[in-house]
């Protein structure tokens, strides 16, 4: 094959990539099918309420999922069952339930440590989990 071929079958190849880009950028897919709706609807503060008590009310399966939640996500920063690494430690440490369900909702910056919001990882219902298991390890044991 001659060099003007490859070259020839390469710029094309580069034009039908940038032009199908710009195609997406320009129109991107549209399939809502309702989840935006959903979405705003689960983060409405009477639905907020609503999932706490239902937590709450049920708090020794709330603890145990928040606890096999928390060693998914959260160990690799706050350490085992809260213990410390690169985050502050959990354990032993008095929180508001409130305080803890919207650092866990909007993240914190604190220096160069950055713990992500997890609003659009988790429903209410799990974050509300996951405080009940970090107010279970403040508990005397």
């Amino acid at each position: 094959m001659s060099v003007q071929l490859l070259t020839s079958i390469r710029y094309s190849v580069f034009l039908i990539t940038l032009l199908s880009g710009v195609t997406y950028a320009v129109a991107p897919p549209v399939s809502d099918d309702g989840k935006t709706a959903k979405k705003k609807a689960q983060e409405d503060p009477e639905y907020i309420a609503e999932m706490k008590a239902k937590v709450f009310s049920k708090e020794n399966s709330s603890v145990a999922n928040g606890e096999h939640r928390f060693n998914q996500t959260c160990v690799y920063c706050h350490g085992h069952q809260g213990s410390g690494g690169k985050a502050r430690k959990l354990q032993g440490r008095e929180f508001d339930a409130d305080y803890l369900f919207k650092t866990i909702t909007k993240g914190k910056k604190r220096g160069s440590l950055v713990m992500p919001p997890w609003k659009r990882t988790f429903t209410p219902e799990e974050r509300w989990e996951l405080v009940t298991y970090i107010l279970s390890l403040s508990e005397e044991k």
